[in-house]
């Protein structure tokens, strides 16, 4: 191989090895990636791009607040360990803090905008983690008032969902 010529990149390998960058903390948090630097980094196609991002947002490593917007690292203790989502990590750790009584009865809890900060992930996704337990009525919302951990008697499916 000549000395500017690069050795080829399968997807496999071009998100094992962004997956490595995150682990290792060189790709932090909330950095943005963007196809042109991935593509620039490894000489890759966009394609190779495409579906080693697919596989590194299954992993719950990257994900994209809605179609066409660029791709970021999510939060570092929301990786996928246990086999389940990133959004069913927020609903269950929601409902433990609502059982552990952090989040008591009629206390609003905090709002999409500072869930998903905190836990490094966009409203939308936020959004759809809390849905359950709106459905459960473990939550209740009171617009435009936000979202309140639910009263024993007030306790069934919130009518603003």
């Amino acid at each position: 191989m000549s000395g500017n010529q690069r050795p080829h990149y399968s997807p496999e390998r071009v998100s094992a090895d962004l997956r490595e960058r995150i682990a290792d903390g060189r790709w932090p948090p909330g950095r943005v990636l963007t196809y042109a630097d991935i593509q620039q980094l490894y000489g890759v196609s966009r394609e190779t791009v495409a579906t080693a991002l697919a596989r590194l947002r299954e992993a719950g490593l990257v994900e994209t607040r809605r179609m066409g917007t660029r791709p970021k690292v999510v939060g570092e203790s929301w990786r996928i360990a246990t086999g389940t989502s990133i959004q069913d990590d927020i609903t269950n750790h929601v409902r433990e803090r609502v059982a552990e009584g952090v989040y008591r009865p009629g206390d609003r809890i905090p709002s999409l905008a500072a869930l998903a900060a905190e836990y490094s992930v966009s409203v939308a996704t936020v959004r759809r983690a809390i849905r359950p337990l709106l459905h459960e009525g473990v939550l209740i919302t009171n617009r435009p008032r936000g979202t309140f951990v639910a009263n024993s008697r007030t306790a069934g499916p919130s009518e603003a969902d």
